[in-house]
């Protein structure tokens, strides 16, 4: 690209960057020229002498976080121009399960469910392994509800609330992605928001001068188009799952596992940072999801958790290897390492029809397409999975001995999913299996941001000018998900970041 300078151009040796800052000490230079200083010495996009379009703010990404952060801007009156790289909108949002992960609600309160902003960040440290980090987690328990009564002004639809991964109780409040993503569309088109599509990002651009990022160099048609930001640009171009080459390089265990994902994850955002020097968070947690069919092509349609109902999960031995109320990413790192890296789901028919109530438990499109097998006896069920029917018969014995008990004697086992529920026995025909895998959802480690969502450089220091939100960041998760909180976190940091970017 013309505007762009190589890095051969760009980047000073370490001894010619020591001579270009000279003698001075770091009392006799601004902390900020510094800065400004060394990130256009190591390869910055400079400022074009002319835009071809400036706004206020530019943000980068038409996913739920990328929406989010556009509509709240223009809602403070700031012109914004909002870039997706695909011909469609959504991301990953629109491809997700539904689940939004909110505490305190009405929903809640009308099931006679006691929830609280504490209880809730409590949750999230404990699933994560206190891995994440404590101020992000505050912020978006600080932001949830207010999040969820804006969603429900905008008119978005929650038709169910139910348990999931990591969750001590049922905080899952579903509606129809597609929907949610048509009407910020709409709200984001009535507020004045201007859409363009086909139109990848690919570099950031700084202002030599004083540091700040202030616009992106983009590609239209073929063609380099500059889009200068004069209060700043928010990050919101979602993770990389799609880039094996990534992947290989944070969680090499992961390059090879199945990926359902949004068009377009291929980690530009990410790269476009780490010009600058972001810092990264969270990269060494990144899981797939178990609980898919062996050759997953969609959430929606190759996808069930009966082991939070109450099933248990076996290897191709018949045994079982996890704890099953752990997180369903967890349960993918136990899954993955077994033979033929998959499990299968071993229920009842009253486990079964508990599942069915449960938007995340409903087996009966999968037994429709022949990927859920069943038999009268535990024996008959072993035969047509191929696995040992002695085996299988005694592990469910044991485990059906152990739930009488009130003692998980092989793994633990206490609960449901997380803290929720009692375990119960598979004893009533006919018994169940669902050969099942982990699949890659989503990235969810990725660059460091503050509470205020700035992004956060190595050294500690903010990077002015840029902000993030969604699946592009880090630090919110820690070692492992709930559900509901990828969703959530999208939306409820893209809404702060249009806020933040303008003050």
């Amino acid at each position: 690209m013309k505007r762009e300078k190589t890095a051969k151009n760009e980047m000073l040796t370490r001894r010619n960057f020591l001579k270009a800052t000279g003698g001075a000490t770091l009392a006799g230079v601004a902390a900020g020229t510094l800065l400004a200083d060394s990130r256009k010495a190591f390869g910055a996009t400079t400022m074009p002498e002319k835009w071809d379009r400036e706004v206020d703010v530019v943000v980068v990404g038409a996913g739920g976080a990328g929406f989010a952060a556009a509509i709240e801007a223009a809602e403070k009156g700031a012109e914004v121009e909002l870039l997706e790289k695909t011909p469609v909108i959504g991301g990953s949002s629109i491809i997700c399960g539904g689940a939004l992960c909110f505490a305190g609600t009405d929903m809640q309160k009308a099931e006679g469910i006691k929830d609280s902003n504490e209880l809730l960040y409590e949750d999230l440290m404990k699933v994560g392994e206190n891995k994440n980090i404590p101020a992000l987690v505050k912020t978006y328990v600080d932001h949830q509800l207010e999040t969820y009564e804006w969603l429900k002004k905008l008119g978005v639809n929650f038709f169910k609330l139910g348990i999931a991964s990591g969750m001590s109780v049922p905080r899952g409040h579903y509606v129809k992605p597609g929907d949610v993503l048509k009407i910020l569309n709409d709200k984001a088109k009535a507020g004045g928001v201007k859409l363009v599509t086909r139109t990848p990002a690919r570099r950031l651009v700084m202002d030599e001068k004083n540091g700040k990022i202030r616009g992106v160099i983009a590609e239209s048609r073929g063609k380099e188009v500059s889009y200068g930001a004069k209060r700043g640009v928010v990050l919101a171009s979602g993770g990389f799952s799609l880039n094996k080459d990534l992947l290989e390089k944070f969680v090499p265990p992961m390059a090879n596992a199945k990926v359902i994902n949004g068009l377009g994850n291929e980690g530009d955002g990410l790269k476009m940072a780490w010009a600058y020097g972001s810092d990264i968070q969270d990269m060494p947690y990144i899981k797939a999801t178990f609980g898919f069919t062996l050759d997953p092509k969609t959430i929606a349609e190759d996808f069930a958790l009966i082991f939070y109902q109450g099933a248990i999960i076996v290897n191709k031995e018949g045994k079982r290897f996890v704890d099953e109320s752990k997180s369903y990413k967890l349960v993918g790192d136990a899954a993955l390492v077994q033979p033929g890296a998959m499990g299968f789901q071993i229920f009842d028919s009253m486990i079964r029809e508990k599942g069915m109530s449960d938007p995340l438990g409903r087996t009966a499109g999968l037994e429709e397409r022949g990927l859920i097998y069943s038999a009268p006896t535990l024996k008959e069920l072993a035969e047509k999975i191929g696995v040992p029917s002695d085996t299988l018969e005694e592990t469910v014995k044991t485990y059906n001995v152990d739930v009488e008990k009130g003692m998980d004697s092989q793994f633990g086992r206490k609960a449901l999913v997380a803290s929720f529920g009692k375990p119960v026995k598979i004893e009533k025909p006919p018994f169940y299996a669902f050969p099942s895998t982990a699949a890659i959802l989503g990235t969810y480690g990725g660059i460091l941001i503050n509470e205020k969502t700035q992004v956060i450089d190595v050294f500690g220091d903010v990077i002015p000018g840029l902000y993030a939100a969604g699946e592009i960041i880090g630090g919110v998760h820690g070692a492992a998900y709930m559900t509901g909180t990828a969703f959530g976190k999208a939306l409820i940091f893209g809404k702060l970041a249009g806020s933040e970017i303008l003050r």
